[in-house]
């Protein structure tokens, strides 16, 4: 039932981020499930991070109708990135927070970007350059909605019974 959920949120970002960036220009440079994968990574399991890394990537190479794996290779090592940062590092200052998401976009990006030349397909200089605008917006989105979860823990702090 667990990976039921996480499959299903992967869905609706990826859903959400389309309806969005369809209606709202800024909203094709902010990656909705780079963002859900780092709170998974960070909050809870880096093991469902990284399936929920791959299963959203597989999907949006699926949404998008490039050839699969693509993304789900660099969302995937993306959430590995951030589960090793957050394992071995204290992720609370907001400025670590926004390099360590923006980093992991950047890292996402530039791996697609590698696959696309691999497979000798051609993809421009402004694929880089959109992607450093992806990473800077993601970041700064990521850390907003990790200053939230934070102050919504702080303010209804678990009971143990």
């Amino acid at each position: 039932m667990k990976y039921m959920f996480l499959a299903l949120s992967s869905f609706l970002a990826i859903v959400a981020q389309m309806i969005a960036g369809s209606n709202f220009f800024l909203f094709n440079f902010l990656d909705l499930s780079l963002i859900l994968i780092a709170y998974w990574a960070v909050y809870r399991s880096r093991v469902q991070a990284l399936f929920v890394g791959s299963l959203t990537g597989v999907l949006l190479d699926a949404a998008l109708g490039w050839p699969l794996g693509l993304n789900g290779f660099g969302k995937t090592l993306a959430a590995f990135l951030i589960g090793q940062v957050a394992k071995r590092f204290n992720v609370e200052a907001i400025w670590l927070r926004f390099a360590l998401i923006s980093a992991a976009s950047a890292l996402s990006s530039l791996s697609v970007y590698l696959l696309f030349a691999l497979l000798q397909r051609k993809s421009g200089a402004l694929f880089l350059g959109a992607s450093v605008m992806q990473a800077m917006i993601t970041g700064a989105a990521g850390t907003v909605v990790f200053s939230i979860v934070d102050a919504y823990s702080q303010a209804h702090p678990h009971k143990a019974s």
